[in-house]
């Protein structure tokens, strides 16, 4: 078990960890996860007046764009990786009064894949296929998950690669993530077993209920019944045969009901009486099987927006998008497992600190 109270993280620049007297002017630094965009670095550095050491000496090169930079952090007895990729941005401030700083900011290699706006076709091929094309082509390794279905004809209509990843994603329920120098091109994991149970406003059983129990230190959810809906209908036309393709999906398409005794859309037909359809026909489908993996996956979108929520733990370095927790002590209703959509893990004047927004389809 990791020594909470004492935070710790190392910068690796160019293949260099920064020395000791580099990064006590570190005056805070945070990661920030989140599927189907970039994860973002930052870190602001106490730029002290009258030597201003990065901006006005030589020591400025050492943060350049274009460099790479990898972060680790944790505790003193146990640090992760957390950032591999590069700086993107950088941010002087030359106040008129108080200490200057520097914010430097970094983003994945994600950022390779959202330069240019490509338009070109795939042929026969699957999104799998597609994904691996597109890591390939931009230089990465590829981790892709067996998307099962192949398509004929798909077109890439003047979109960035990782718009186009995150459309092809979004219509099979999948997610893109690029860590290092490896795109991963996975299924949503609300289906994972949790990582972590927090529990709010019971401090002896976060610290001492027993293995990955931690305290929660905030949380506001928001139920929101307004977009849930019975079933949707996915309506296309298959060219080949001439005939009109329609898939239903609905609760029996649910990937998972995390632990939740009713979903979202149990829930909004039981309050309001109706049940509510959702008719998809902007989005063509060429197949029957392209149509029931894309109407089972706007099922689950939906449905995963039922509860949403934010807030914050101690610094947990595995909490991280994509990954399943428990929250505890927040009632019947609220209570249950969640599917993290972005963390932010800060360490400065404070201590560290994890924030996180979270979702979930059932109650």
């Amino acid at each position: 078990m990791s020594n909470y109270f004492g935070p710790s993280f190392k910068v690796e620049v160019n293949g260099n960890w920064l020395a000791a007297d580099i990064s006590k002017n570190i005056q805070q630094i945070s990661v920030t996860f989140e599927p189907d965009t970039m994860d973002t670095c930052q870190m602001t550095l106490v730029n002290a007046y009258p030597e201003m050491r990065w901006t006005h000496t030589p020591d400025a090169d050492l943060f350049q764009e274009g460099t790479t930079v990898t972060i680790q952090m944790g505790y003193v007895d146990d640090m992760q990786p957390m950032f591999d990729g590069e700086i993107t941005k950088i941010s002087p401030s030359f106040p008129d009064s108080g200490t200057p700083v520097v914010q430097i900011d970094g983003h994945s290699r994600a950022h390779w894949l959202h330069r240019d706006k490509k338009t070109r076709t795939f042929q026969q091929m699957s999104d799998k296929q597609i994904a691996e094309k597109i890591a390939q082509d931009a230089g990465l390794s590829a981790q892709v998950d067996d998307t099962e279905v192949q398509h004929d004809y798909v077109m890439q209509p003047n979109l960035t690669d990782l718009e186009f990843l995150r459309t092809r994603a979004a219509r099979i329920h999948f997610e893109v993530v690029v860590e290092g120098k490896k795109l991963i091109f996975r299924k949503q994991q609300e289906a994972d077993t949790k990582i972590y149970t927090l529990v709010w406003a019971q401090p002896q059983q976060g610290f001492g209920g027993g293995p990955n129990r931690l305290p929660l230190k905030n949380f506001t959810p928001v139920m929101n019944t307004l977009n849930q809906v019975s079933q949707v209908k996915v309506q296309g036309y298959d060219p080949a045969t001439k005939s009109k393709i329609v898939s239903t999906a609905g609760q029996d398409t649910l990937t998972s009901p995390m632990g939740g005794s009713e979903s979202g859309s149990q829930v909004t037909t039981t309050a309001f009486h109706k049940q509510r359809q959702e008719i998809k026909v902007s989005n063509p489908v060429m197949s029957q099987s392209e149509a029931d993996q894309h109407a089972k996956a706007l099922y689950n979108q939906r449905a995963m927006n039922f509860i949403t929520g934010s807030g914050a733990t101690i610094g947990v370095p595995d909490i991280r998008a994509g990954k399943v927790v428990e929250l505890q002590g927040l009632g019947p209703r609220f209570s249950g497992f969640y599917l993290v959509q972005e963390t932010t893990h800060t360490i400065g004047e404070s201590g560290y600190e994890t924030t996180f927004n979270l979702k979930r389809n059932s109650v």
